[in-house]
């Protein structure tokens, strides 16, 4: 089982530069501490215009003051929008490889194609076109990553014959992965060989139901790239205290905090676009059904099972389930929407690190990943 930590890097208003500045420079102190605890992995999330809910609009910098930072633990992409109206391929390909030689290797490259108009709109995307791009981009990038001379005439973008430079520090490259929040896009990820990053499900059963379809189609995959990762990772919430009502009164509010933010995404009419993102309009509808709206604290009183709030023998339990169905890694917010104080935060993480972490992997255990060398496929220039 792996660890990790996972940022949005949400500031509640007022929205004064201080108070961004804070937020940035508290979740590089708890990367820190993280790299010190022994967790695995430290994630970022790339989203842009969405005030409060998430302020981590150039991933690749803050992951790049990790890496200066930290000696271990590795730095995860969670995830690149491959959309080329927001990130070209060549500059996605540029910095995650210049990332990788600076981390010395540590880099987990995630992909995804975003799923809030604010963000689509703002950028002028067509909603329709996103599942079409990503796919692309997940081809496309190992080829630039490996091959000296690299040529394109596609529907996403095009290029002339290059060497795009840098070539990553990991041979052959940095394990690539996709957040997969609608219902499908595990198997997407199984078919292209990719790791699922932030399977998020509603019930430990479906979880498992997914996880061990996944597993069935990665084994049978065509991989996109030079290795198979066939990872599973879920998102999480994580606050850790000895008293379990402390850790609960504390922990609940945080993540009701979270639950109400992004339902206001999806509840807003500019959130859901199309057709293209079928499981944003479902929950609208699910809200409607309820007859509440989107703020009532009836909508999330009561915690999803499974979430990591509470005392450390609840969480060991916690964790043991999300082991048994399949689960290889879970990746906590630390301090959804900034609920808690940063240093209970800290002290959080020191208890979790030393009263749960142990029973899951030996003190000695590699935080090196281990995934199976692929063939990377052979595109041809003009393939569309």
């Amino acid at each position: 089982m792996k660890f990790g930590i996972f940022f949005e890097l949400s500031t509640p208003r007022p929205l004064t530069r201080a108070n961004e500045s804070a937020v940035y420079h508290n979740a590089l102190e708890q990367c820190r501490l993280a790299d010190a605890l022994g967790f695995d992995h430290v994630w970022a999330v790339e989203h842009h215009f969405l005030e409060e809910y998430s302020h981590c609009s150039a991933p690749e910098v803050f992951l790049a003051a990790v890496a200066a930072q930290t000696q271990r633990i590795r730095v995860g992409h969670g995830a690149v929008v491959c959309v080329p109206e927001m990130n070209h391929p060549i500059r996605v390909a540029e910095r995650a490889a210049a990332l990788d030689i600076l981390s010395k290797g540590r880099l987990e490259f995630g992909t995804a194609r975003s799923s809030t108009w604010t963000e689509l709109g703002g950028f002028e995307v067509n909603p329709d076109d996103t599942k079409k791009t990503w796919d692309e981009f997940v081809r496309v990038l190992p080829q630039m990553w490996t091959r000296d001379e690299f040529e394109w005439q596609g529907k996403a973008f095009s290029m002339p014959s290059r060497n795009v430079l840098p070539k990553p520090y990991q041979d052959p490259h940095p394990p690539m992965w996709v957040t997969v929040t609608s219902p499908g896009t595990e198997l997407d990820a199984a078919d292209r060989g990719l790791g699922c990053l932030g399977v998020s499900a509603a019930s430990y059963e479906e979880q498992e139901r997914r996880t061990r379809e996944y597993h069935r189609r990665i084994a049978q995959c065509e991989p996109v790239g030079g290795v198979v990762n066939d990872q599973v990772h879920t998102m999480n919430f994580l606050y850790c205290h000895e008293d379990y009502r402390q850790a609960r009164a504390v922990g609940v509010p945080m993540v009701n905090a979270f639950n109400v933010a992004n339902t206001h995404l999806y509840w807003t009419r500019e959130a859901y676009p199309t057709r293209a993102y079928q499981m944003l309009g479902n929950v609208g509808a699910a809200m409607k059904a309820k007859k509440a709206p989107a703020d009532d604290p009836s909508v999330a009183k009561g915690l999803p099972e499974g979430v990591g709030v509470g005392d450390p023998e609840h969480l060991v339990r916690t964790i043991k389930r999300w082991e048994s169905i399949g689960v290889t890694g879970i990746n906590f917010l630390l301090n959804a929407m900034e609920m808690v104080p940063h240093e209970q935060v800290l002290d959080s993480m020191r208890l979790f690190a030393r009263e749960v972490m142990p029973q899951f992997r030996p003190a000695s255990e590699s935080r090196a990943p281990v995934y199976t060398p692929a063939a990377i496929p052979s595109y041809a220039a003009a393939k569309g």
